[in-house]
């Protein structure tokens, strides 16, 4: 190895943590009142949760662009059951077994020999619609108030938020099914030749990625309603966050912890330019969804390019 590709690697490692502390400087910047940054921070562990999940179908090789249908599909069949005179906690349930049942048809796609790309690309585009014809486009409100927005004071996000964490740590770094997650994504057709249950992973992947999904859009639900296609554009995050941490793309390389530390930063960088667009103009809103996307393709290159010289280094 030359000193440059010794260079280049140690930068490769070091990106993320520099990153980290220039989203965690702008952050601390323009914080006044480091208590509102729990509520700011509840969408981010939303996209964390699912990131988790995506994290182990992206070491596949895979890919979910339709969580963010998923999300509003499950909000708006509780919203429409409850509208329709359901139990609360029956909808709900509903609402769950509805972003199972749709992460479970996204594995099937899959392991029918769809692209994940291709097959979650066109459910994306079905839930959505889907999504905004059982509601008729309408928002749904005013349900009654919950404790299970908060546990011990802390809002529920949070908790699913660590719990995602703990048990995509310990499937993907301590288990058999971990293992295999990452032989699929470094050579499938190795993989089932050393008879990995290639099918059986992956769509247990994609009905786990469903379920969280599904989870999410109740406890959201219950604290701001029923609303179509609100959740808009949290796919890019989640895959922003497992990518910034440095899981490949294609997939054979990467972790949990990692994502952990793609979120904290792609998340700071957001909340940052939140806070500074009251000062400029240019950080709202779309604005700042291109600089997550410039992000992205910034250290998705940078990961690729990295990881191709060191594979020819070892060729």
């Amino acid at each position: 190895m030359t000193f440059s590709d010794s260079r280049r690697k140690w930068i490769g490692r070091l990106l993320p943590w520099l990153l980290l502390c220039l989203a965690l400087t702008m952050v601390i910047s323009q914080v006044h009142n480091p208590r509102s940054l729990i509520s700011v921070g509840v969408p981010w562990a939303r996209i964390g949760a699912l990131a988790m999940v995506m994290t182990m179908i992206i070491l596949t090789g895979g890919i979910d662009l339709s969580v963010a249908s998923i999300v509003s599909l499950s909000s708006m069949v509780m919203g429409v059951l409850w509208q329709q005179g359901c139990p609360v906690s029956w909808a709900a349930l509903a609402g769950i077994l509805a972003g199972f049942i749709a992460g479970g048809l996204n594995g099937t796609l899959v392991i029918l020999g769809l692209s994940p790309l291709v097959a979650t690309l066109a459910t994306m585009a079905f839930y959505s619609g889907l999504s905004l014809w059982i509601s008729a486009s309408e928002r749904i409100t005013g349900f009654p108030p919950s404790n299970l927005t908060r546990i011990a004071g802390c809002p529920t996000e949070y908790w699913i938020l660590g719990a995602t964490f703990l048990v995509a740590l310990f499937v993907t770094h301590f288990t058999r099914f971990g293992r295999w997650c990452y032989a699929i994504g470094d050579n499938p057709l190795a993989a089932r030749c050393a008879a990995i249950p290639v099918h059986r992973t992956q769509w247990c992947l994609y009905a786990a990625s469903g379920l969280v999904a599904g989870l999410l859009a109740v406890i959201y639900t219950m604290r701001d309603g029923a609303i179509p296609n609100v959740h808009r554009g949290i796919e890019l995050h989640a895959i922003a966050c497992v990518v910034v941490g440095g899981t490949l793309i294609t997939g054979g390389r990467g972790g949990i912890p990692l994502t952990l530390l793609g979120i904290v930063i792609v998340a700071n960088v957001d909340i940052g330019l939140s806070f500074m667009s009251s000062s400029f103009e240019f950080f709202k809103g779309e604005a700042r969804l291109v600089m997550v996307g410039i992000l992205l393709i910034v250290v998705a290159v940078w990961n690729e390019w990295t990881e191709r010289d060191s594979a020819k280094l070892m060729g």
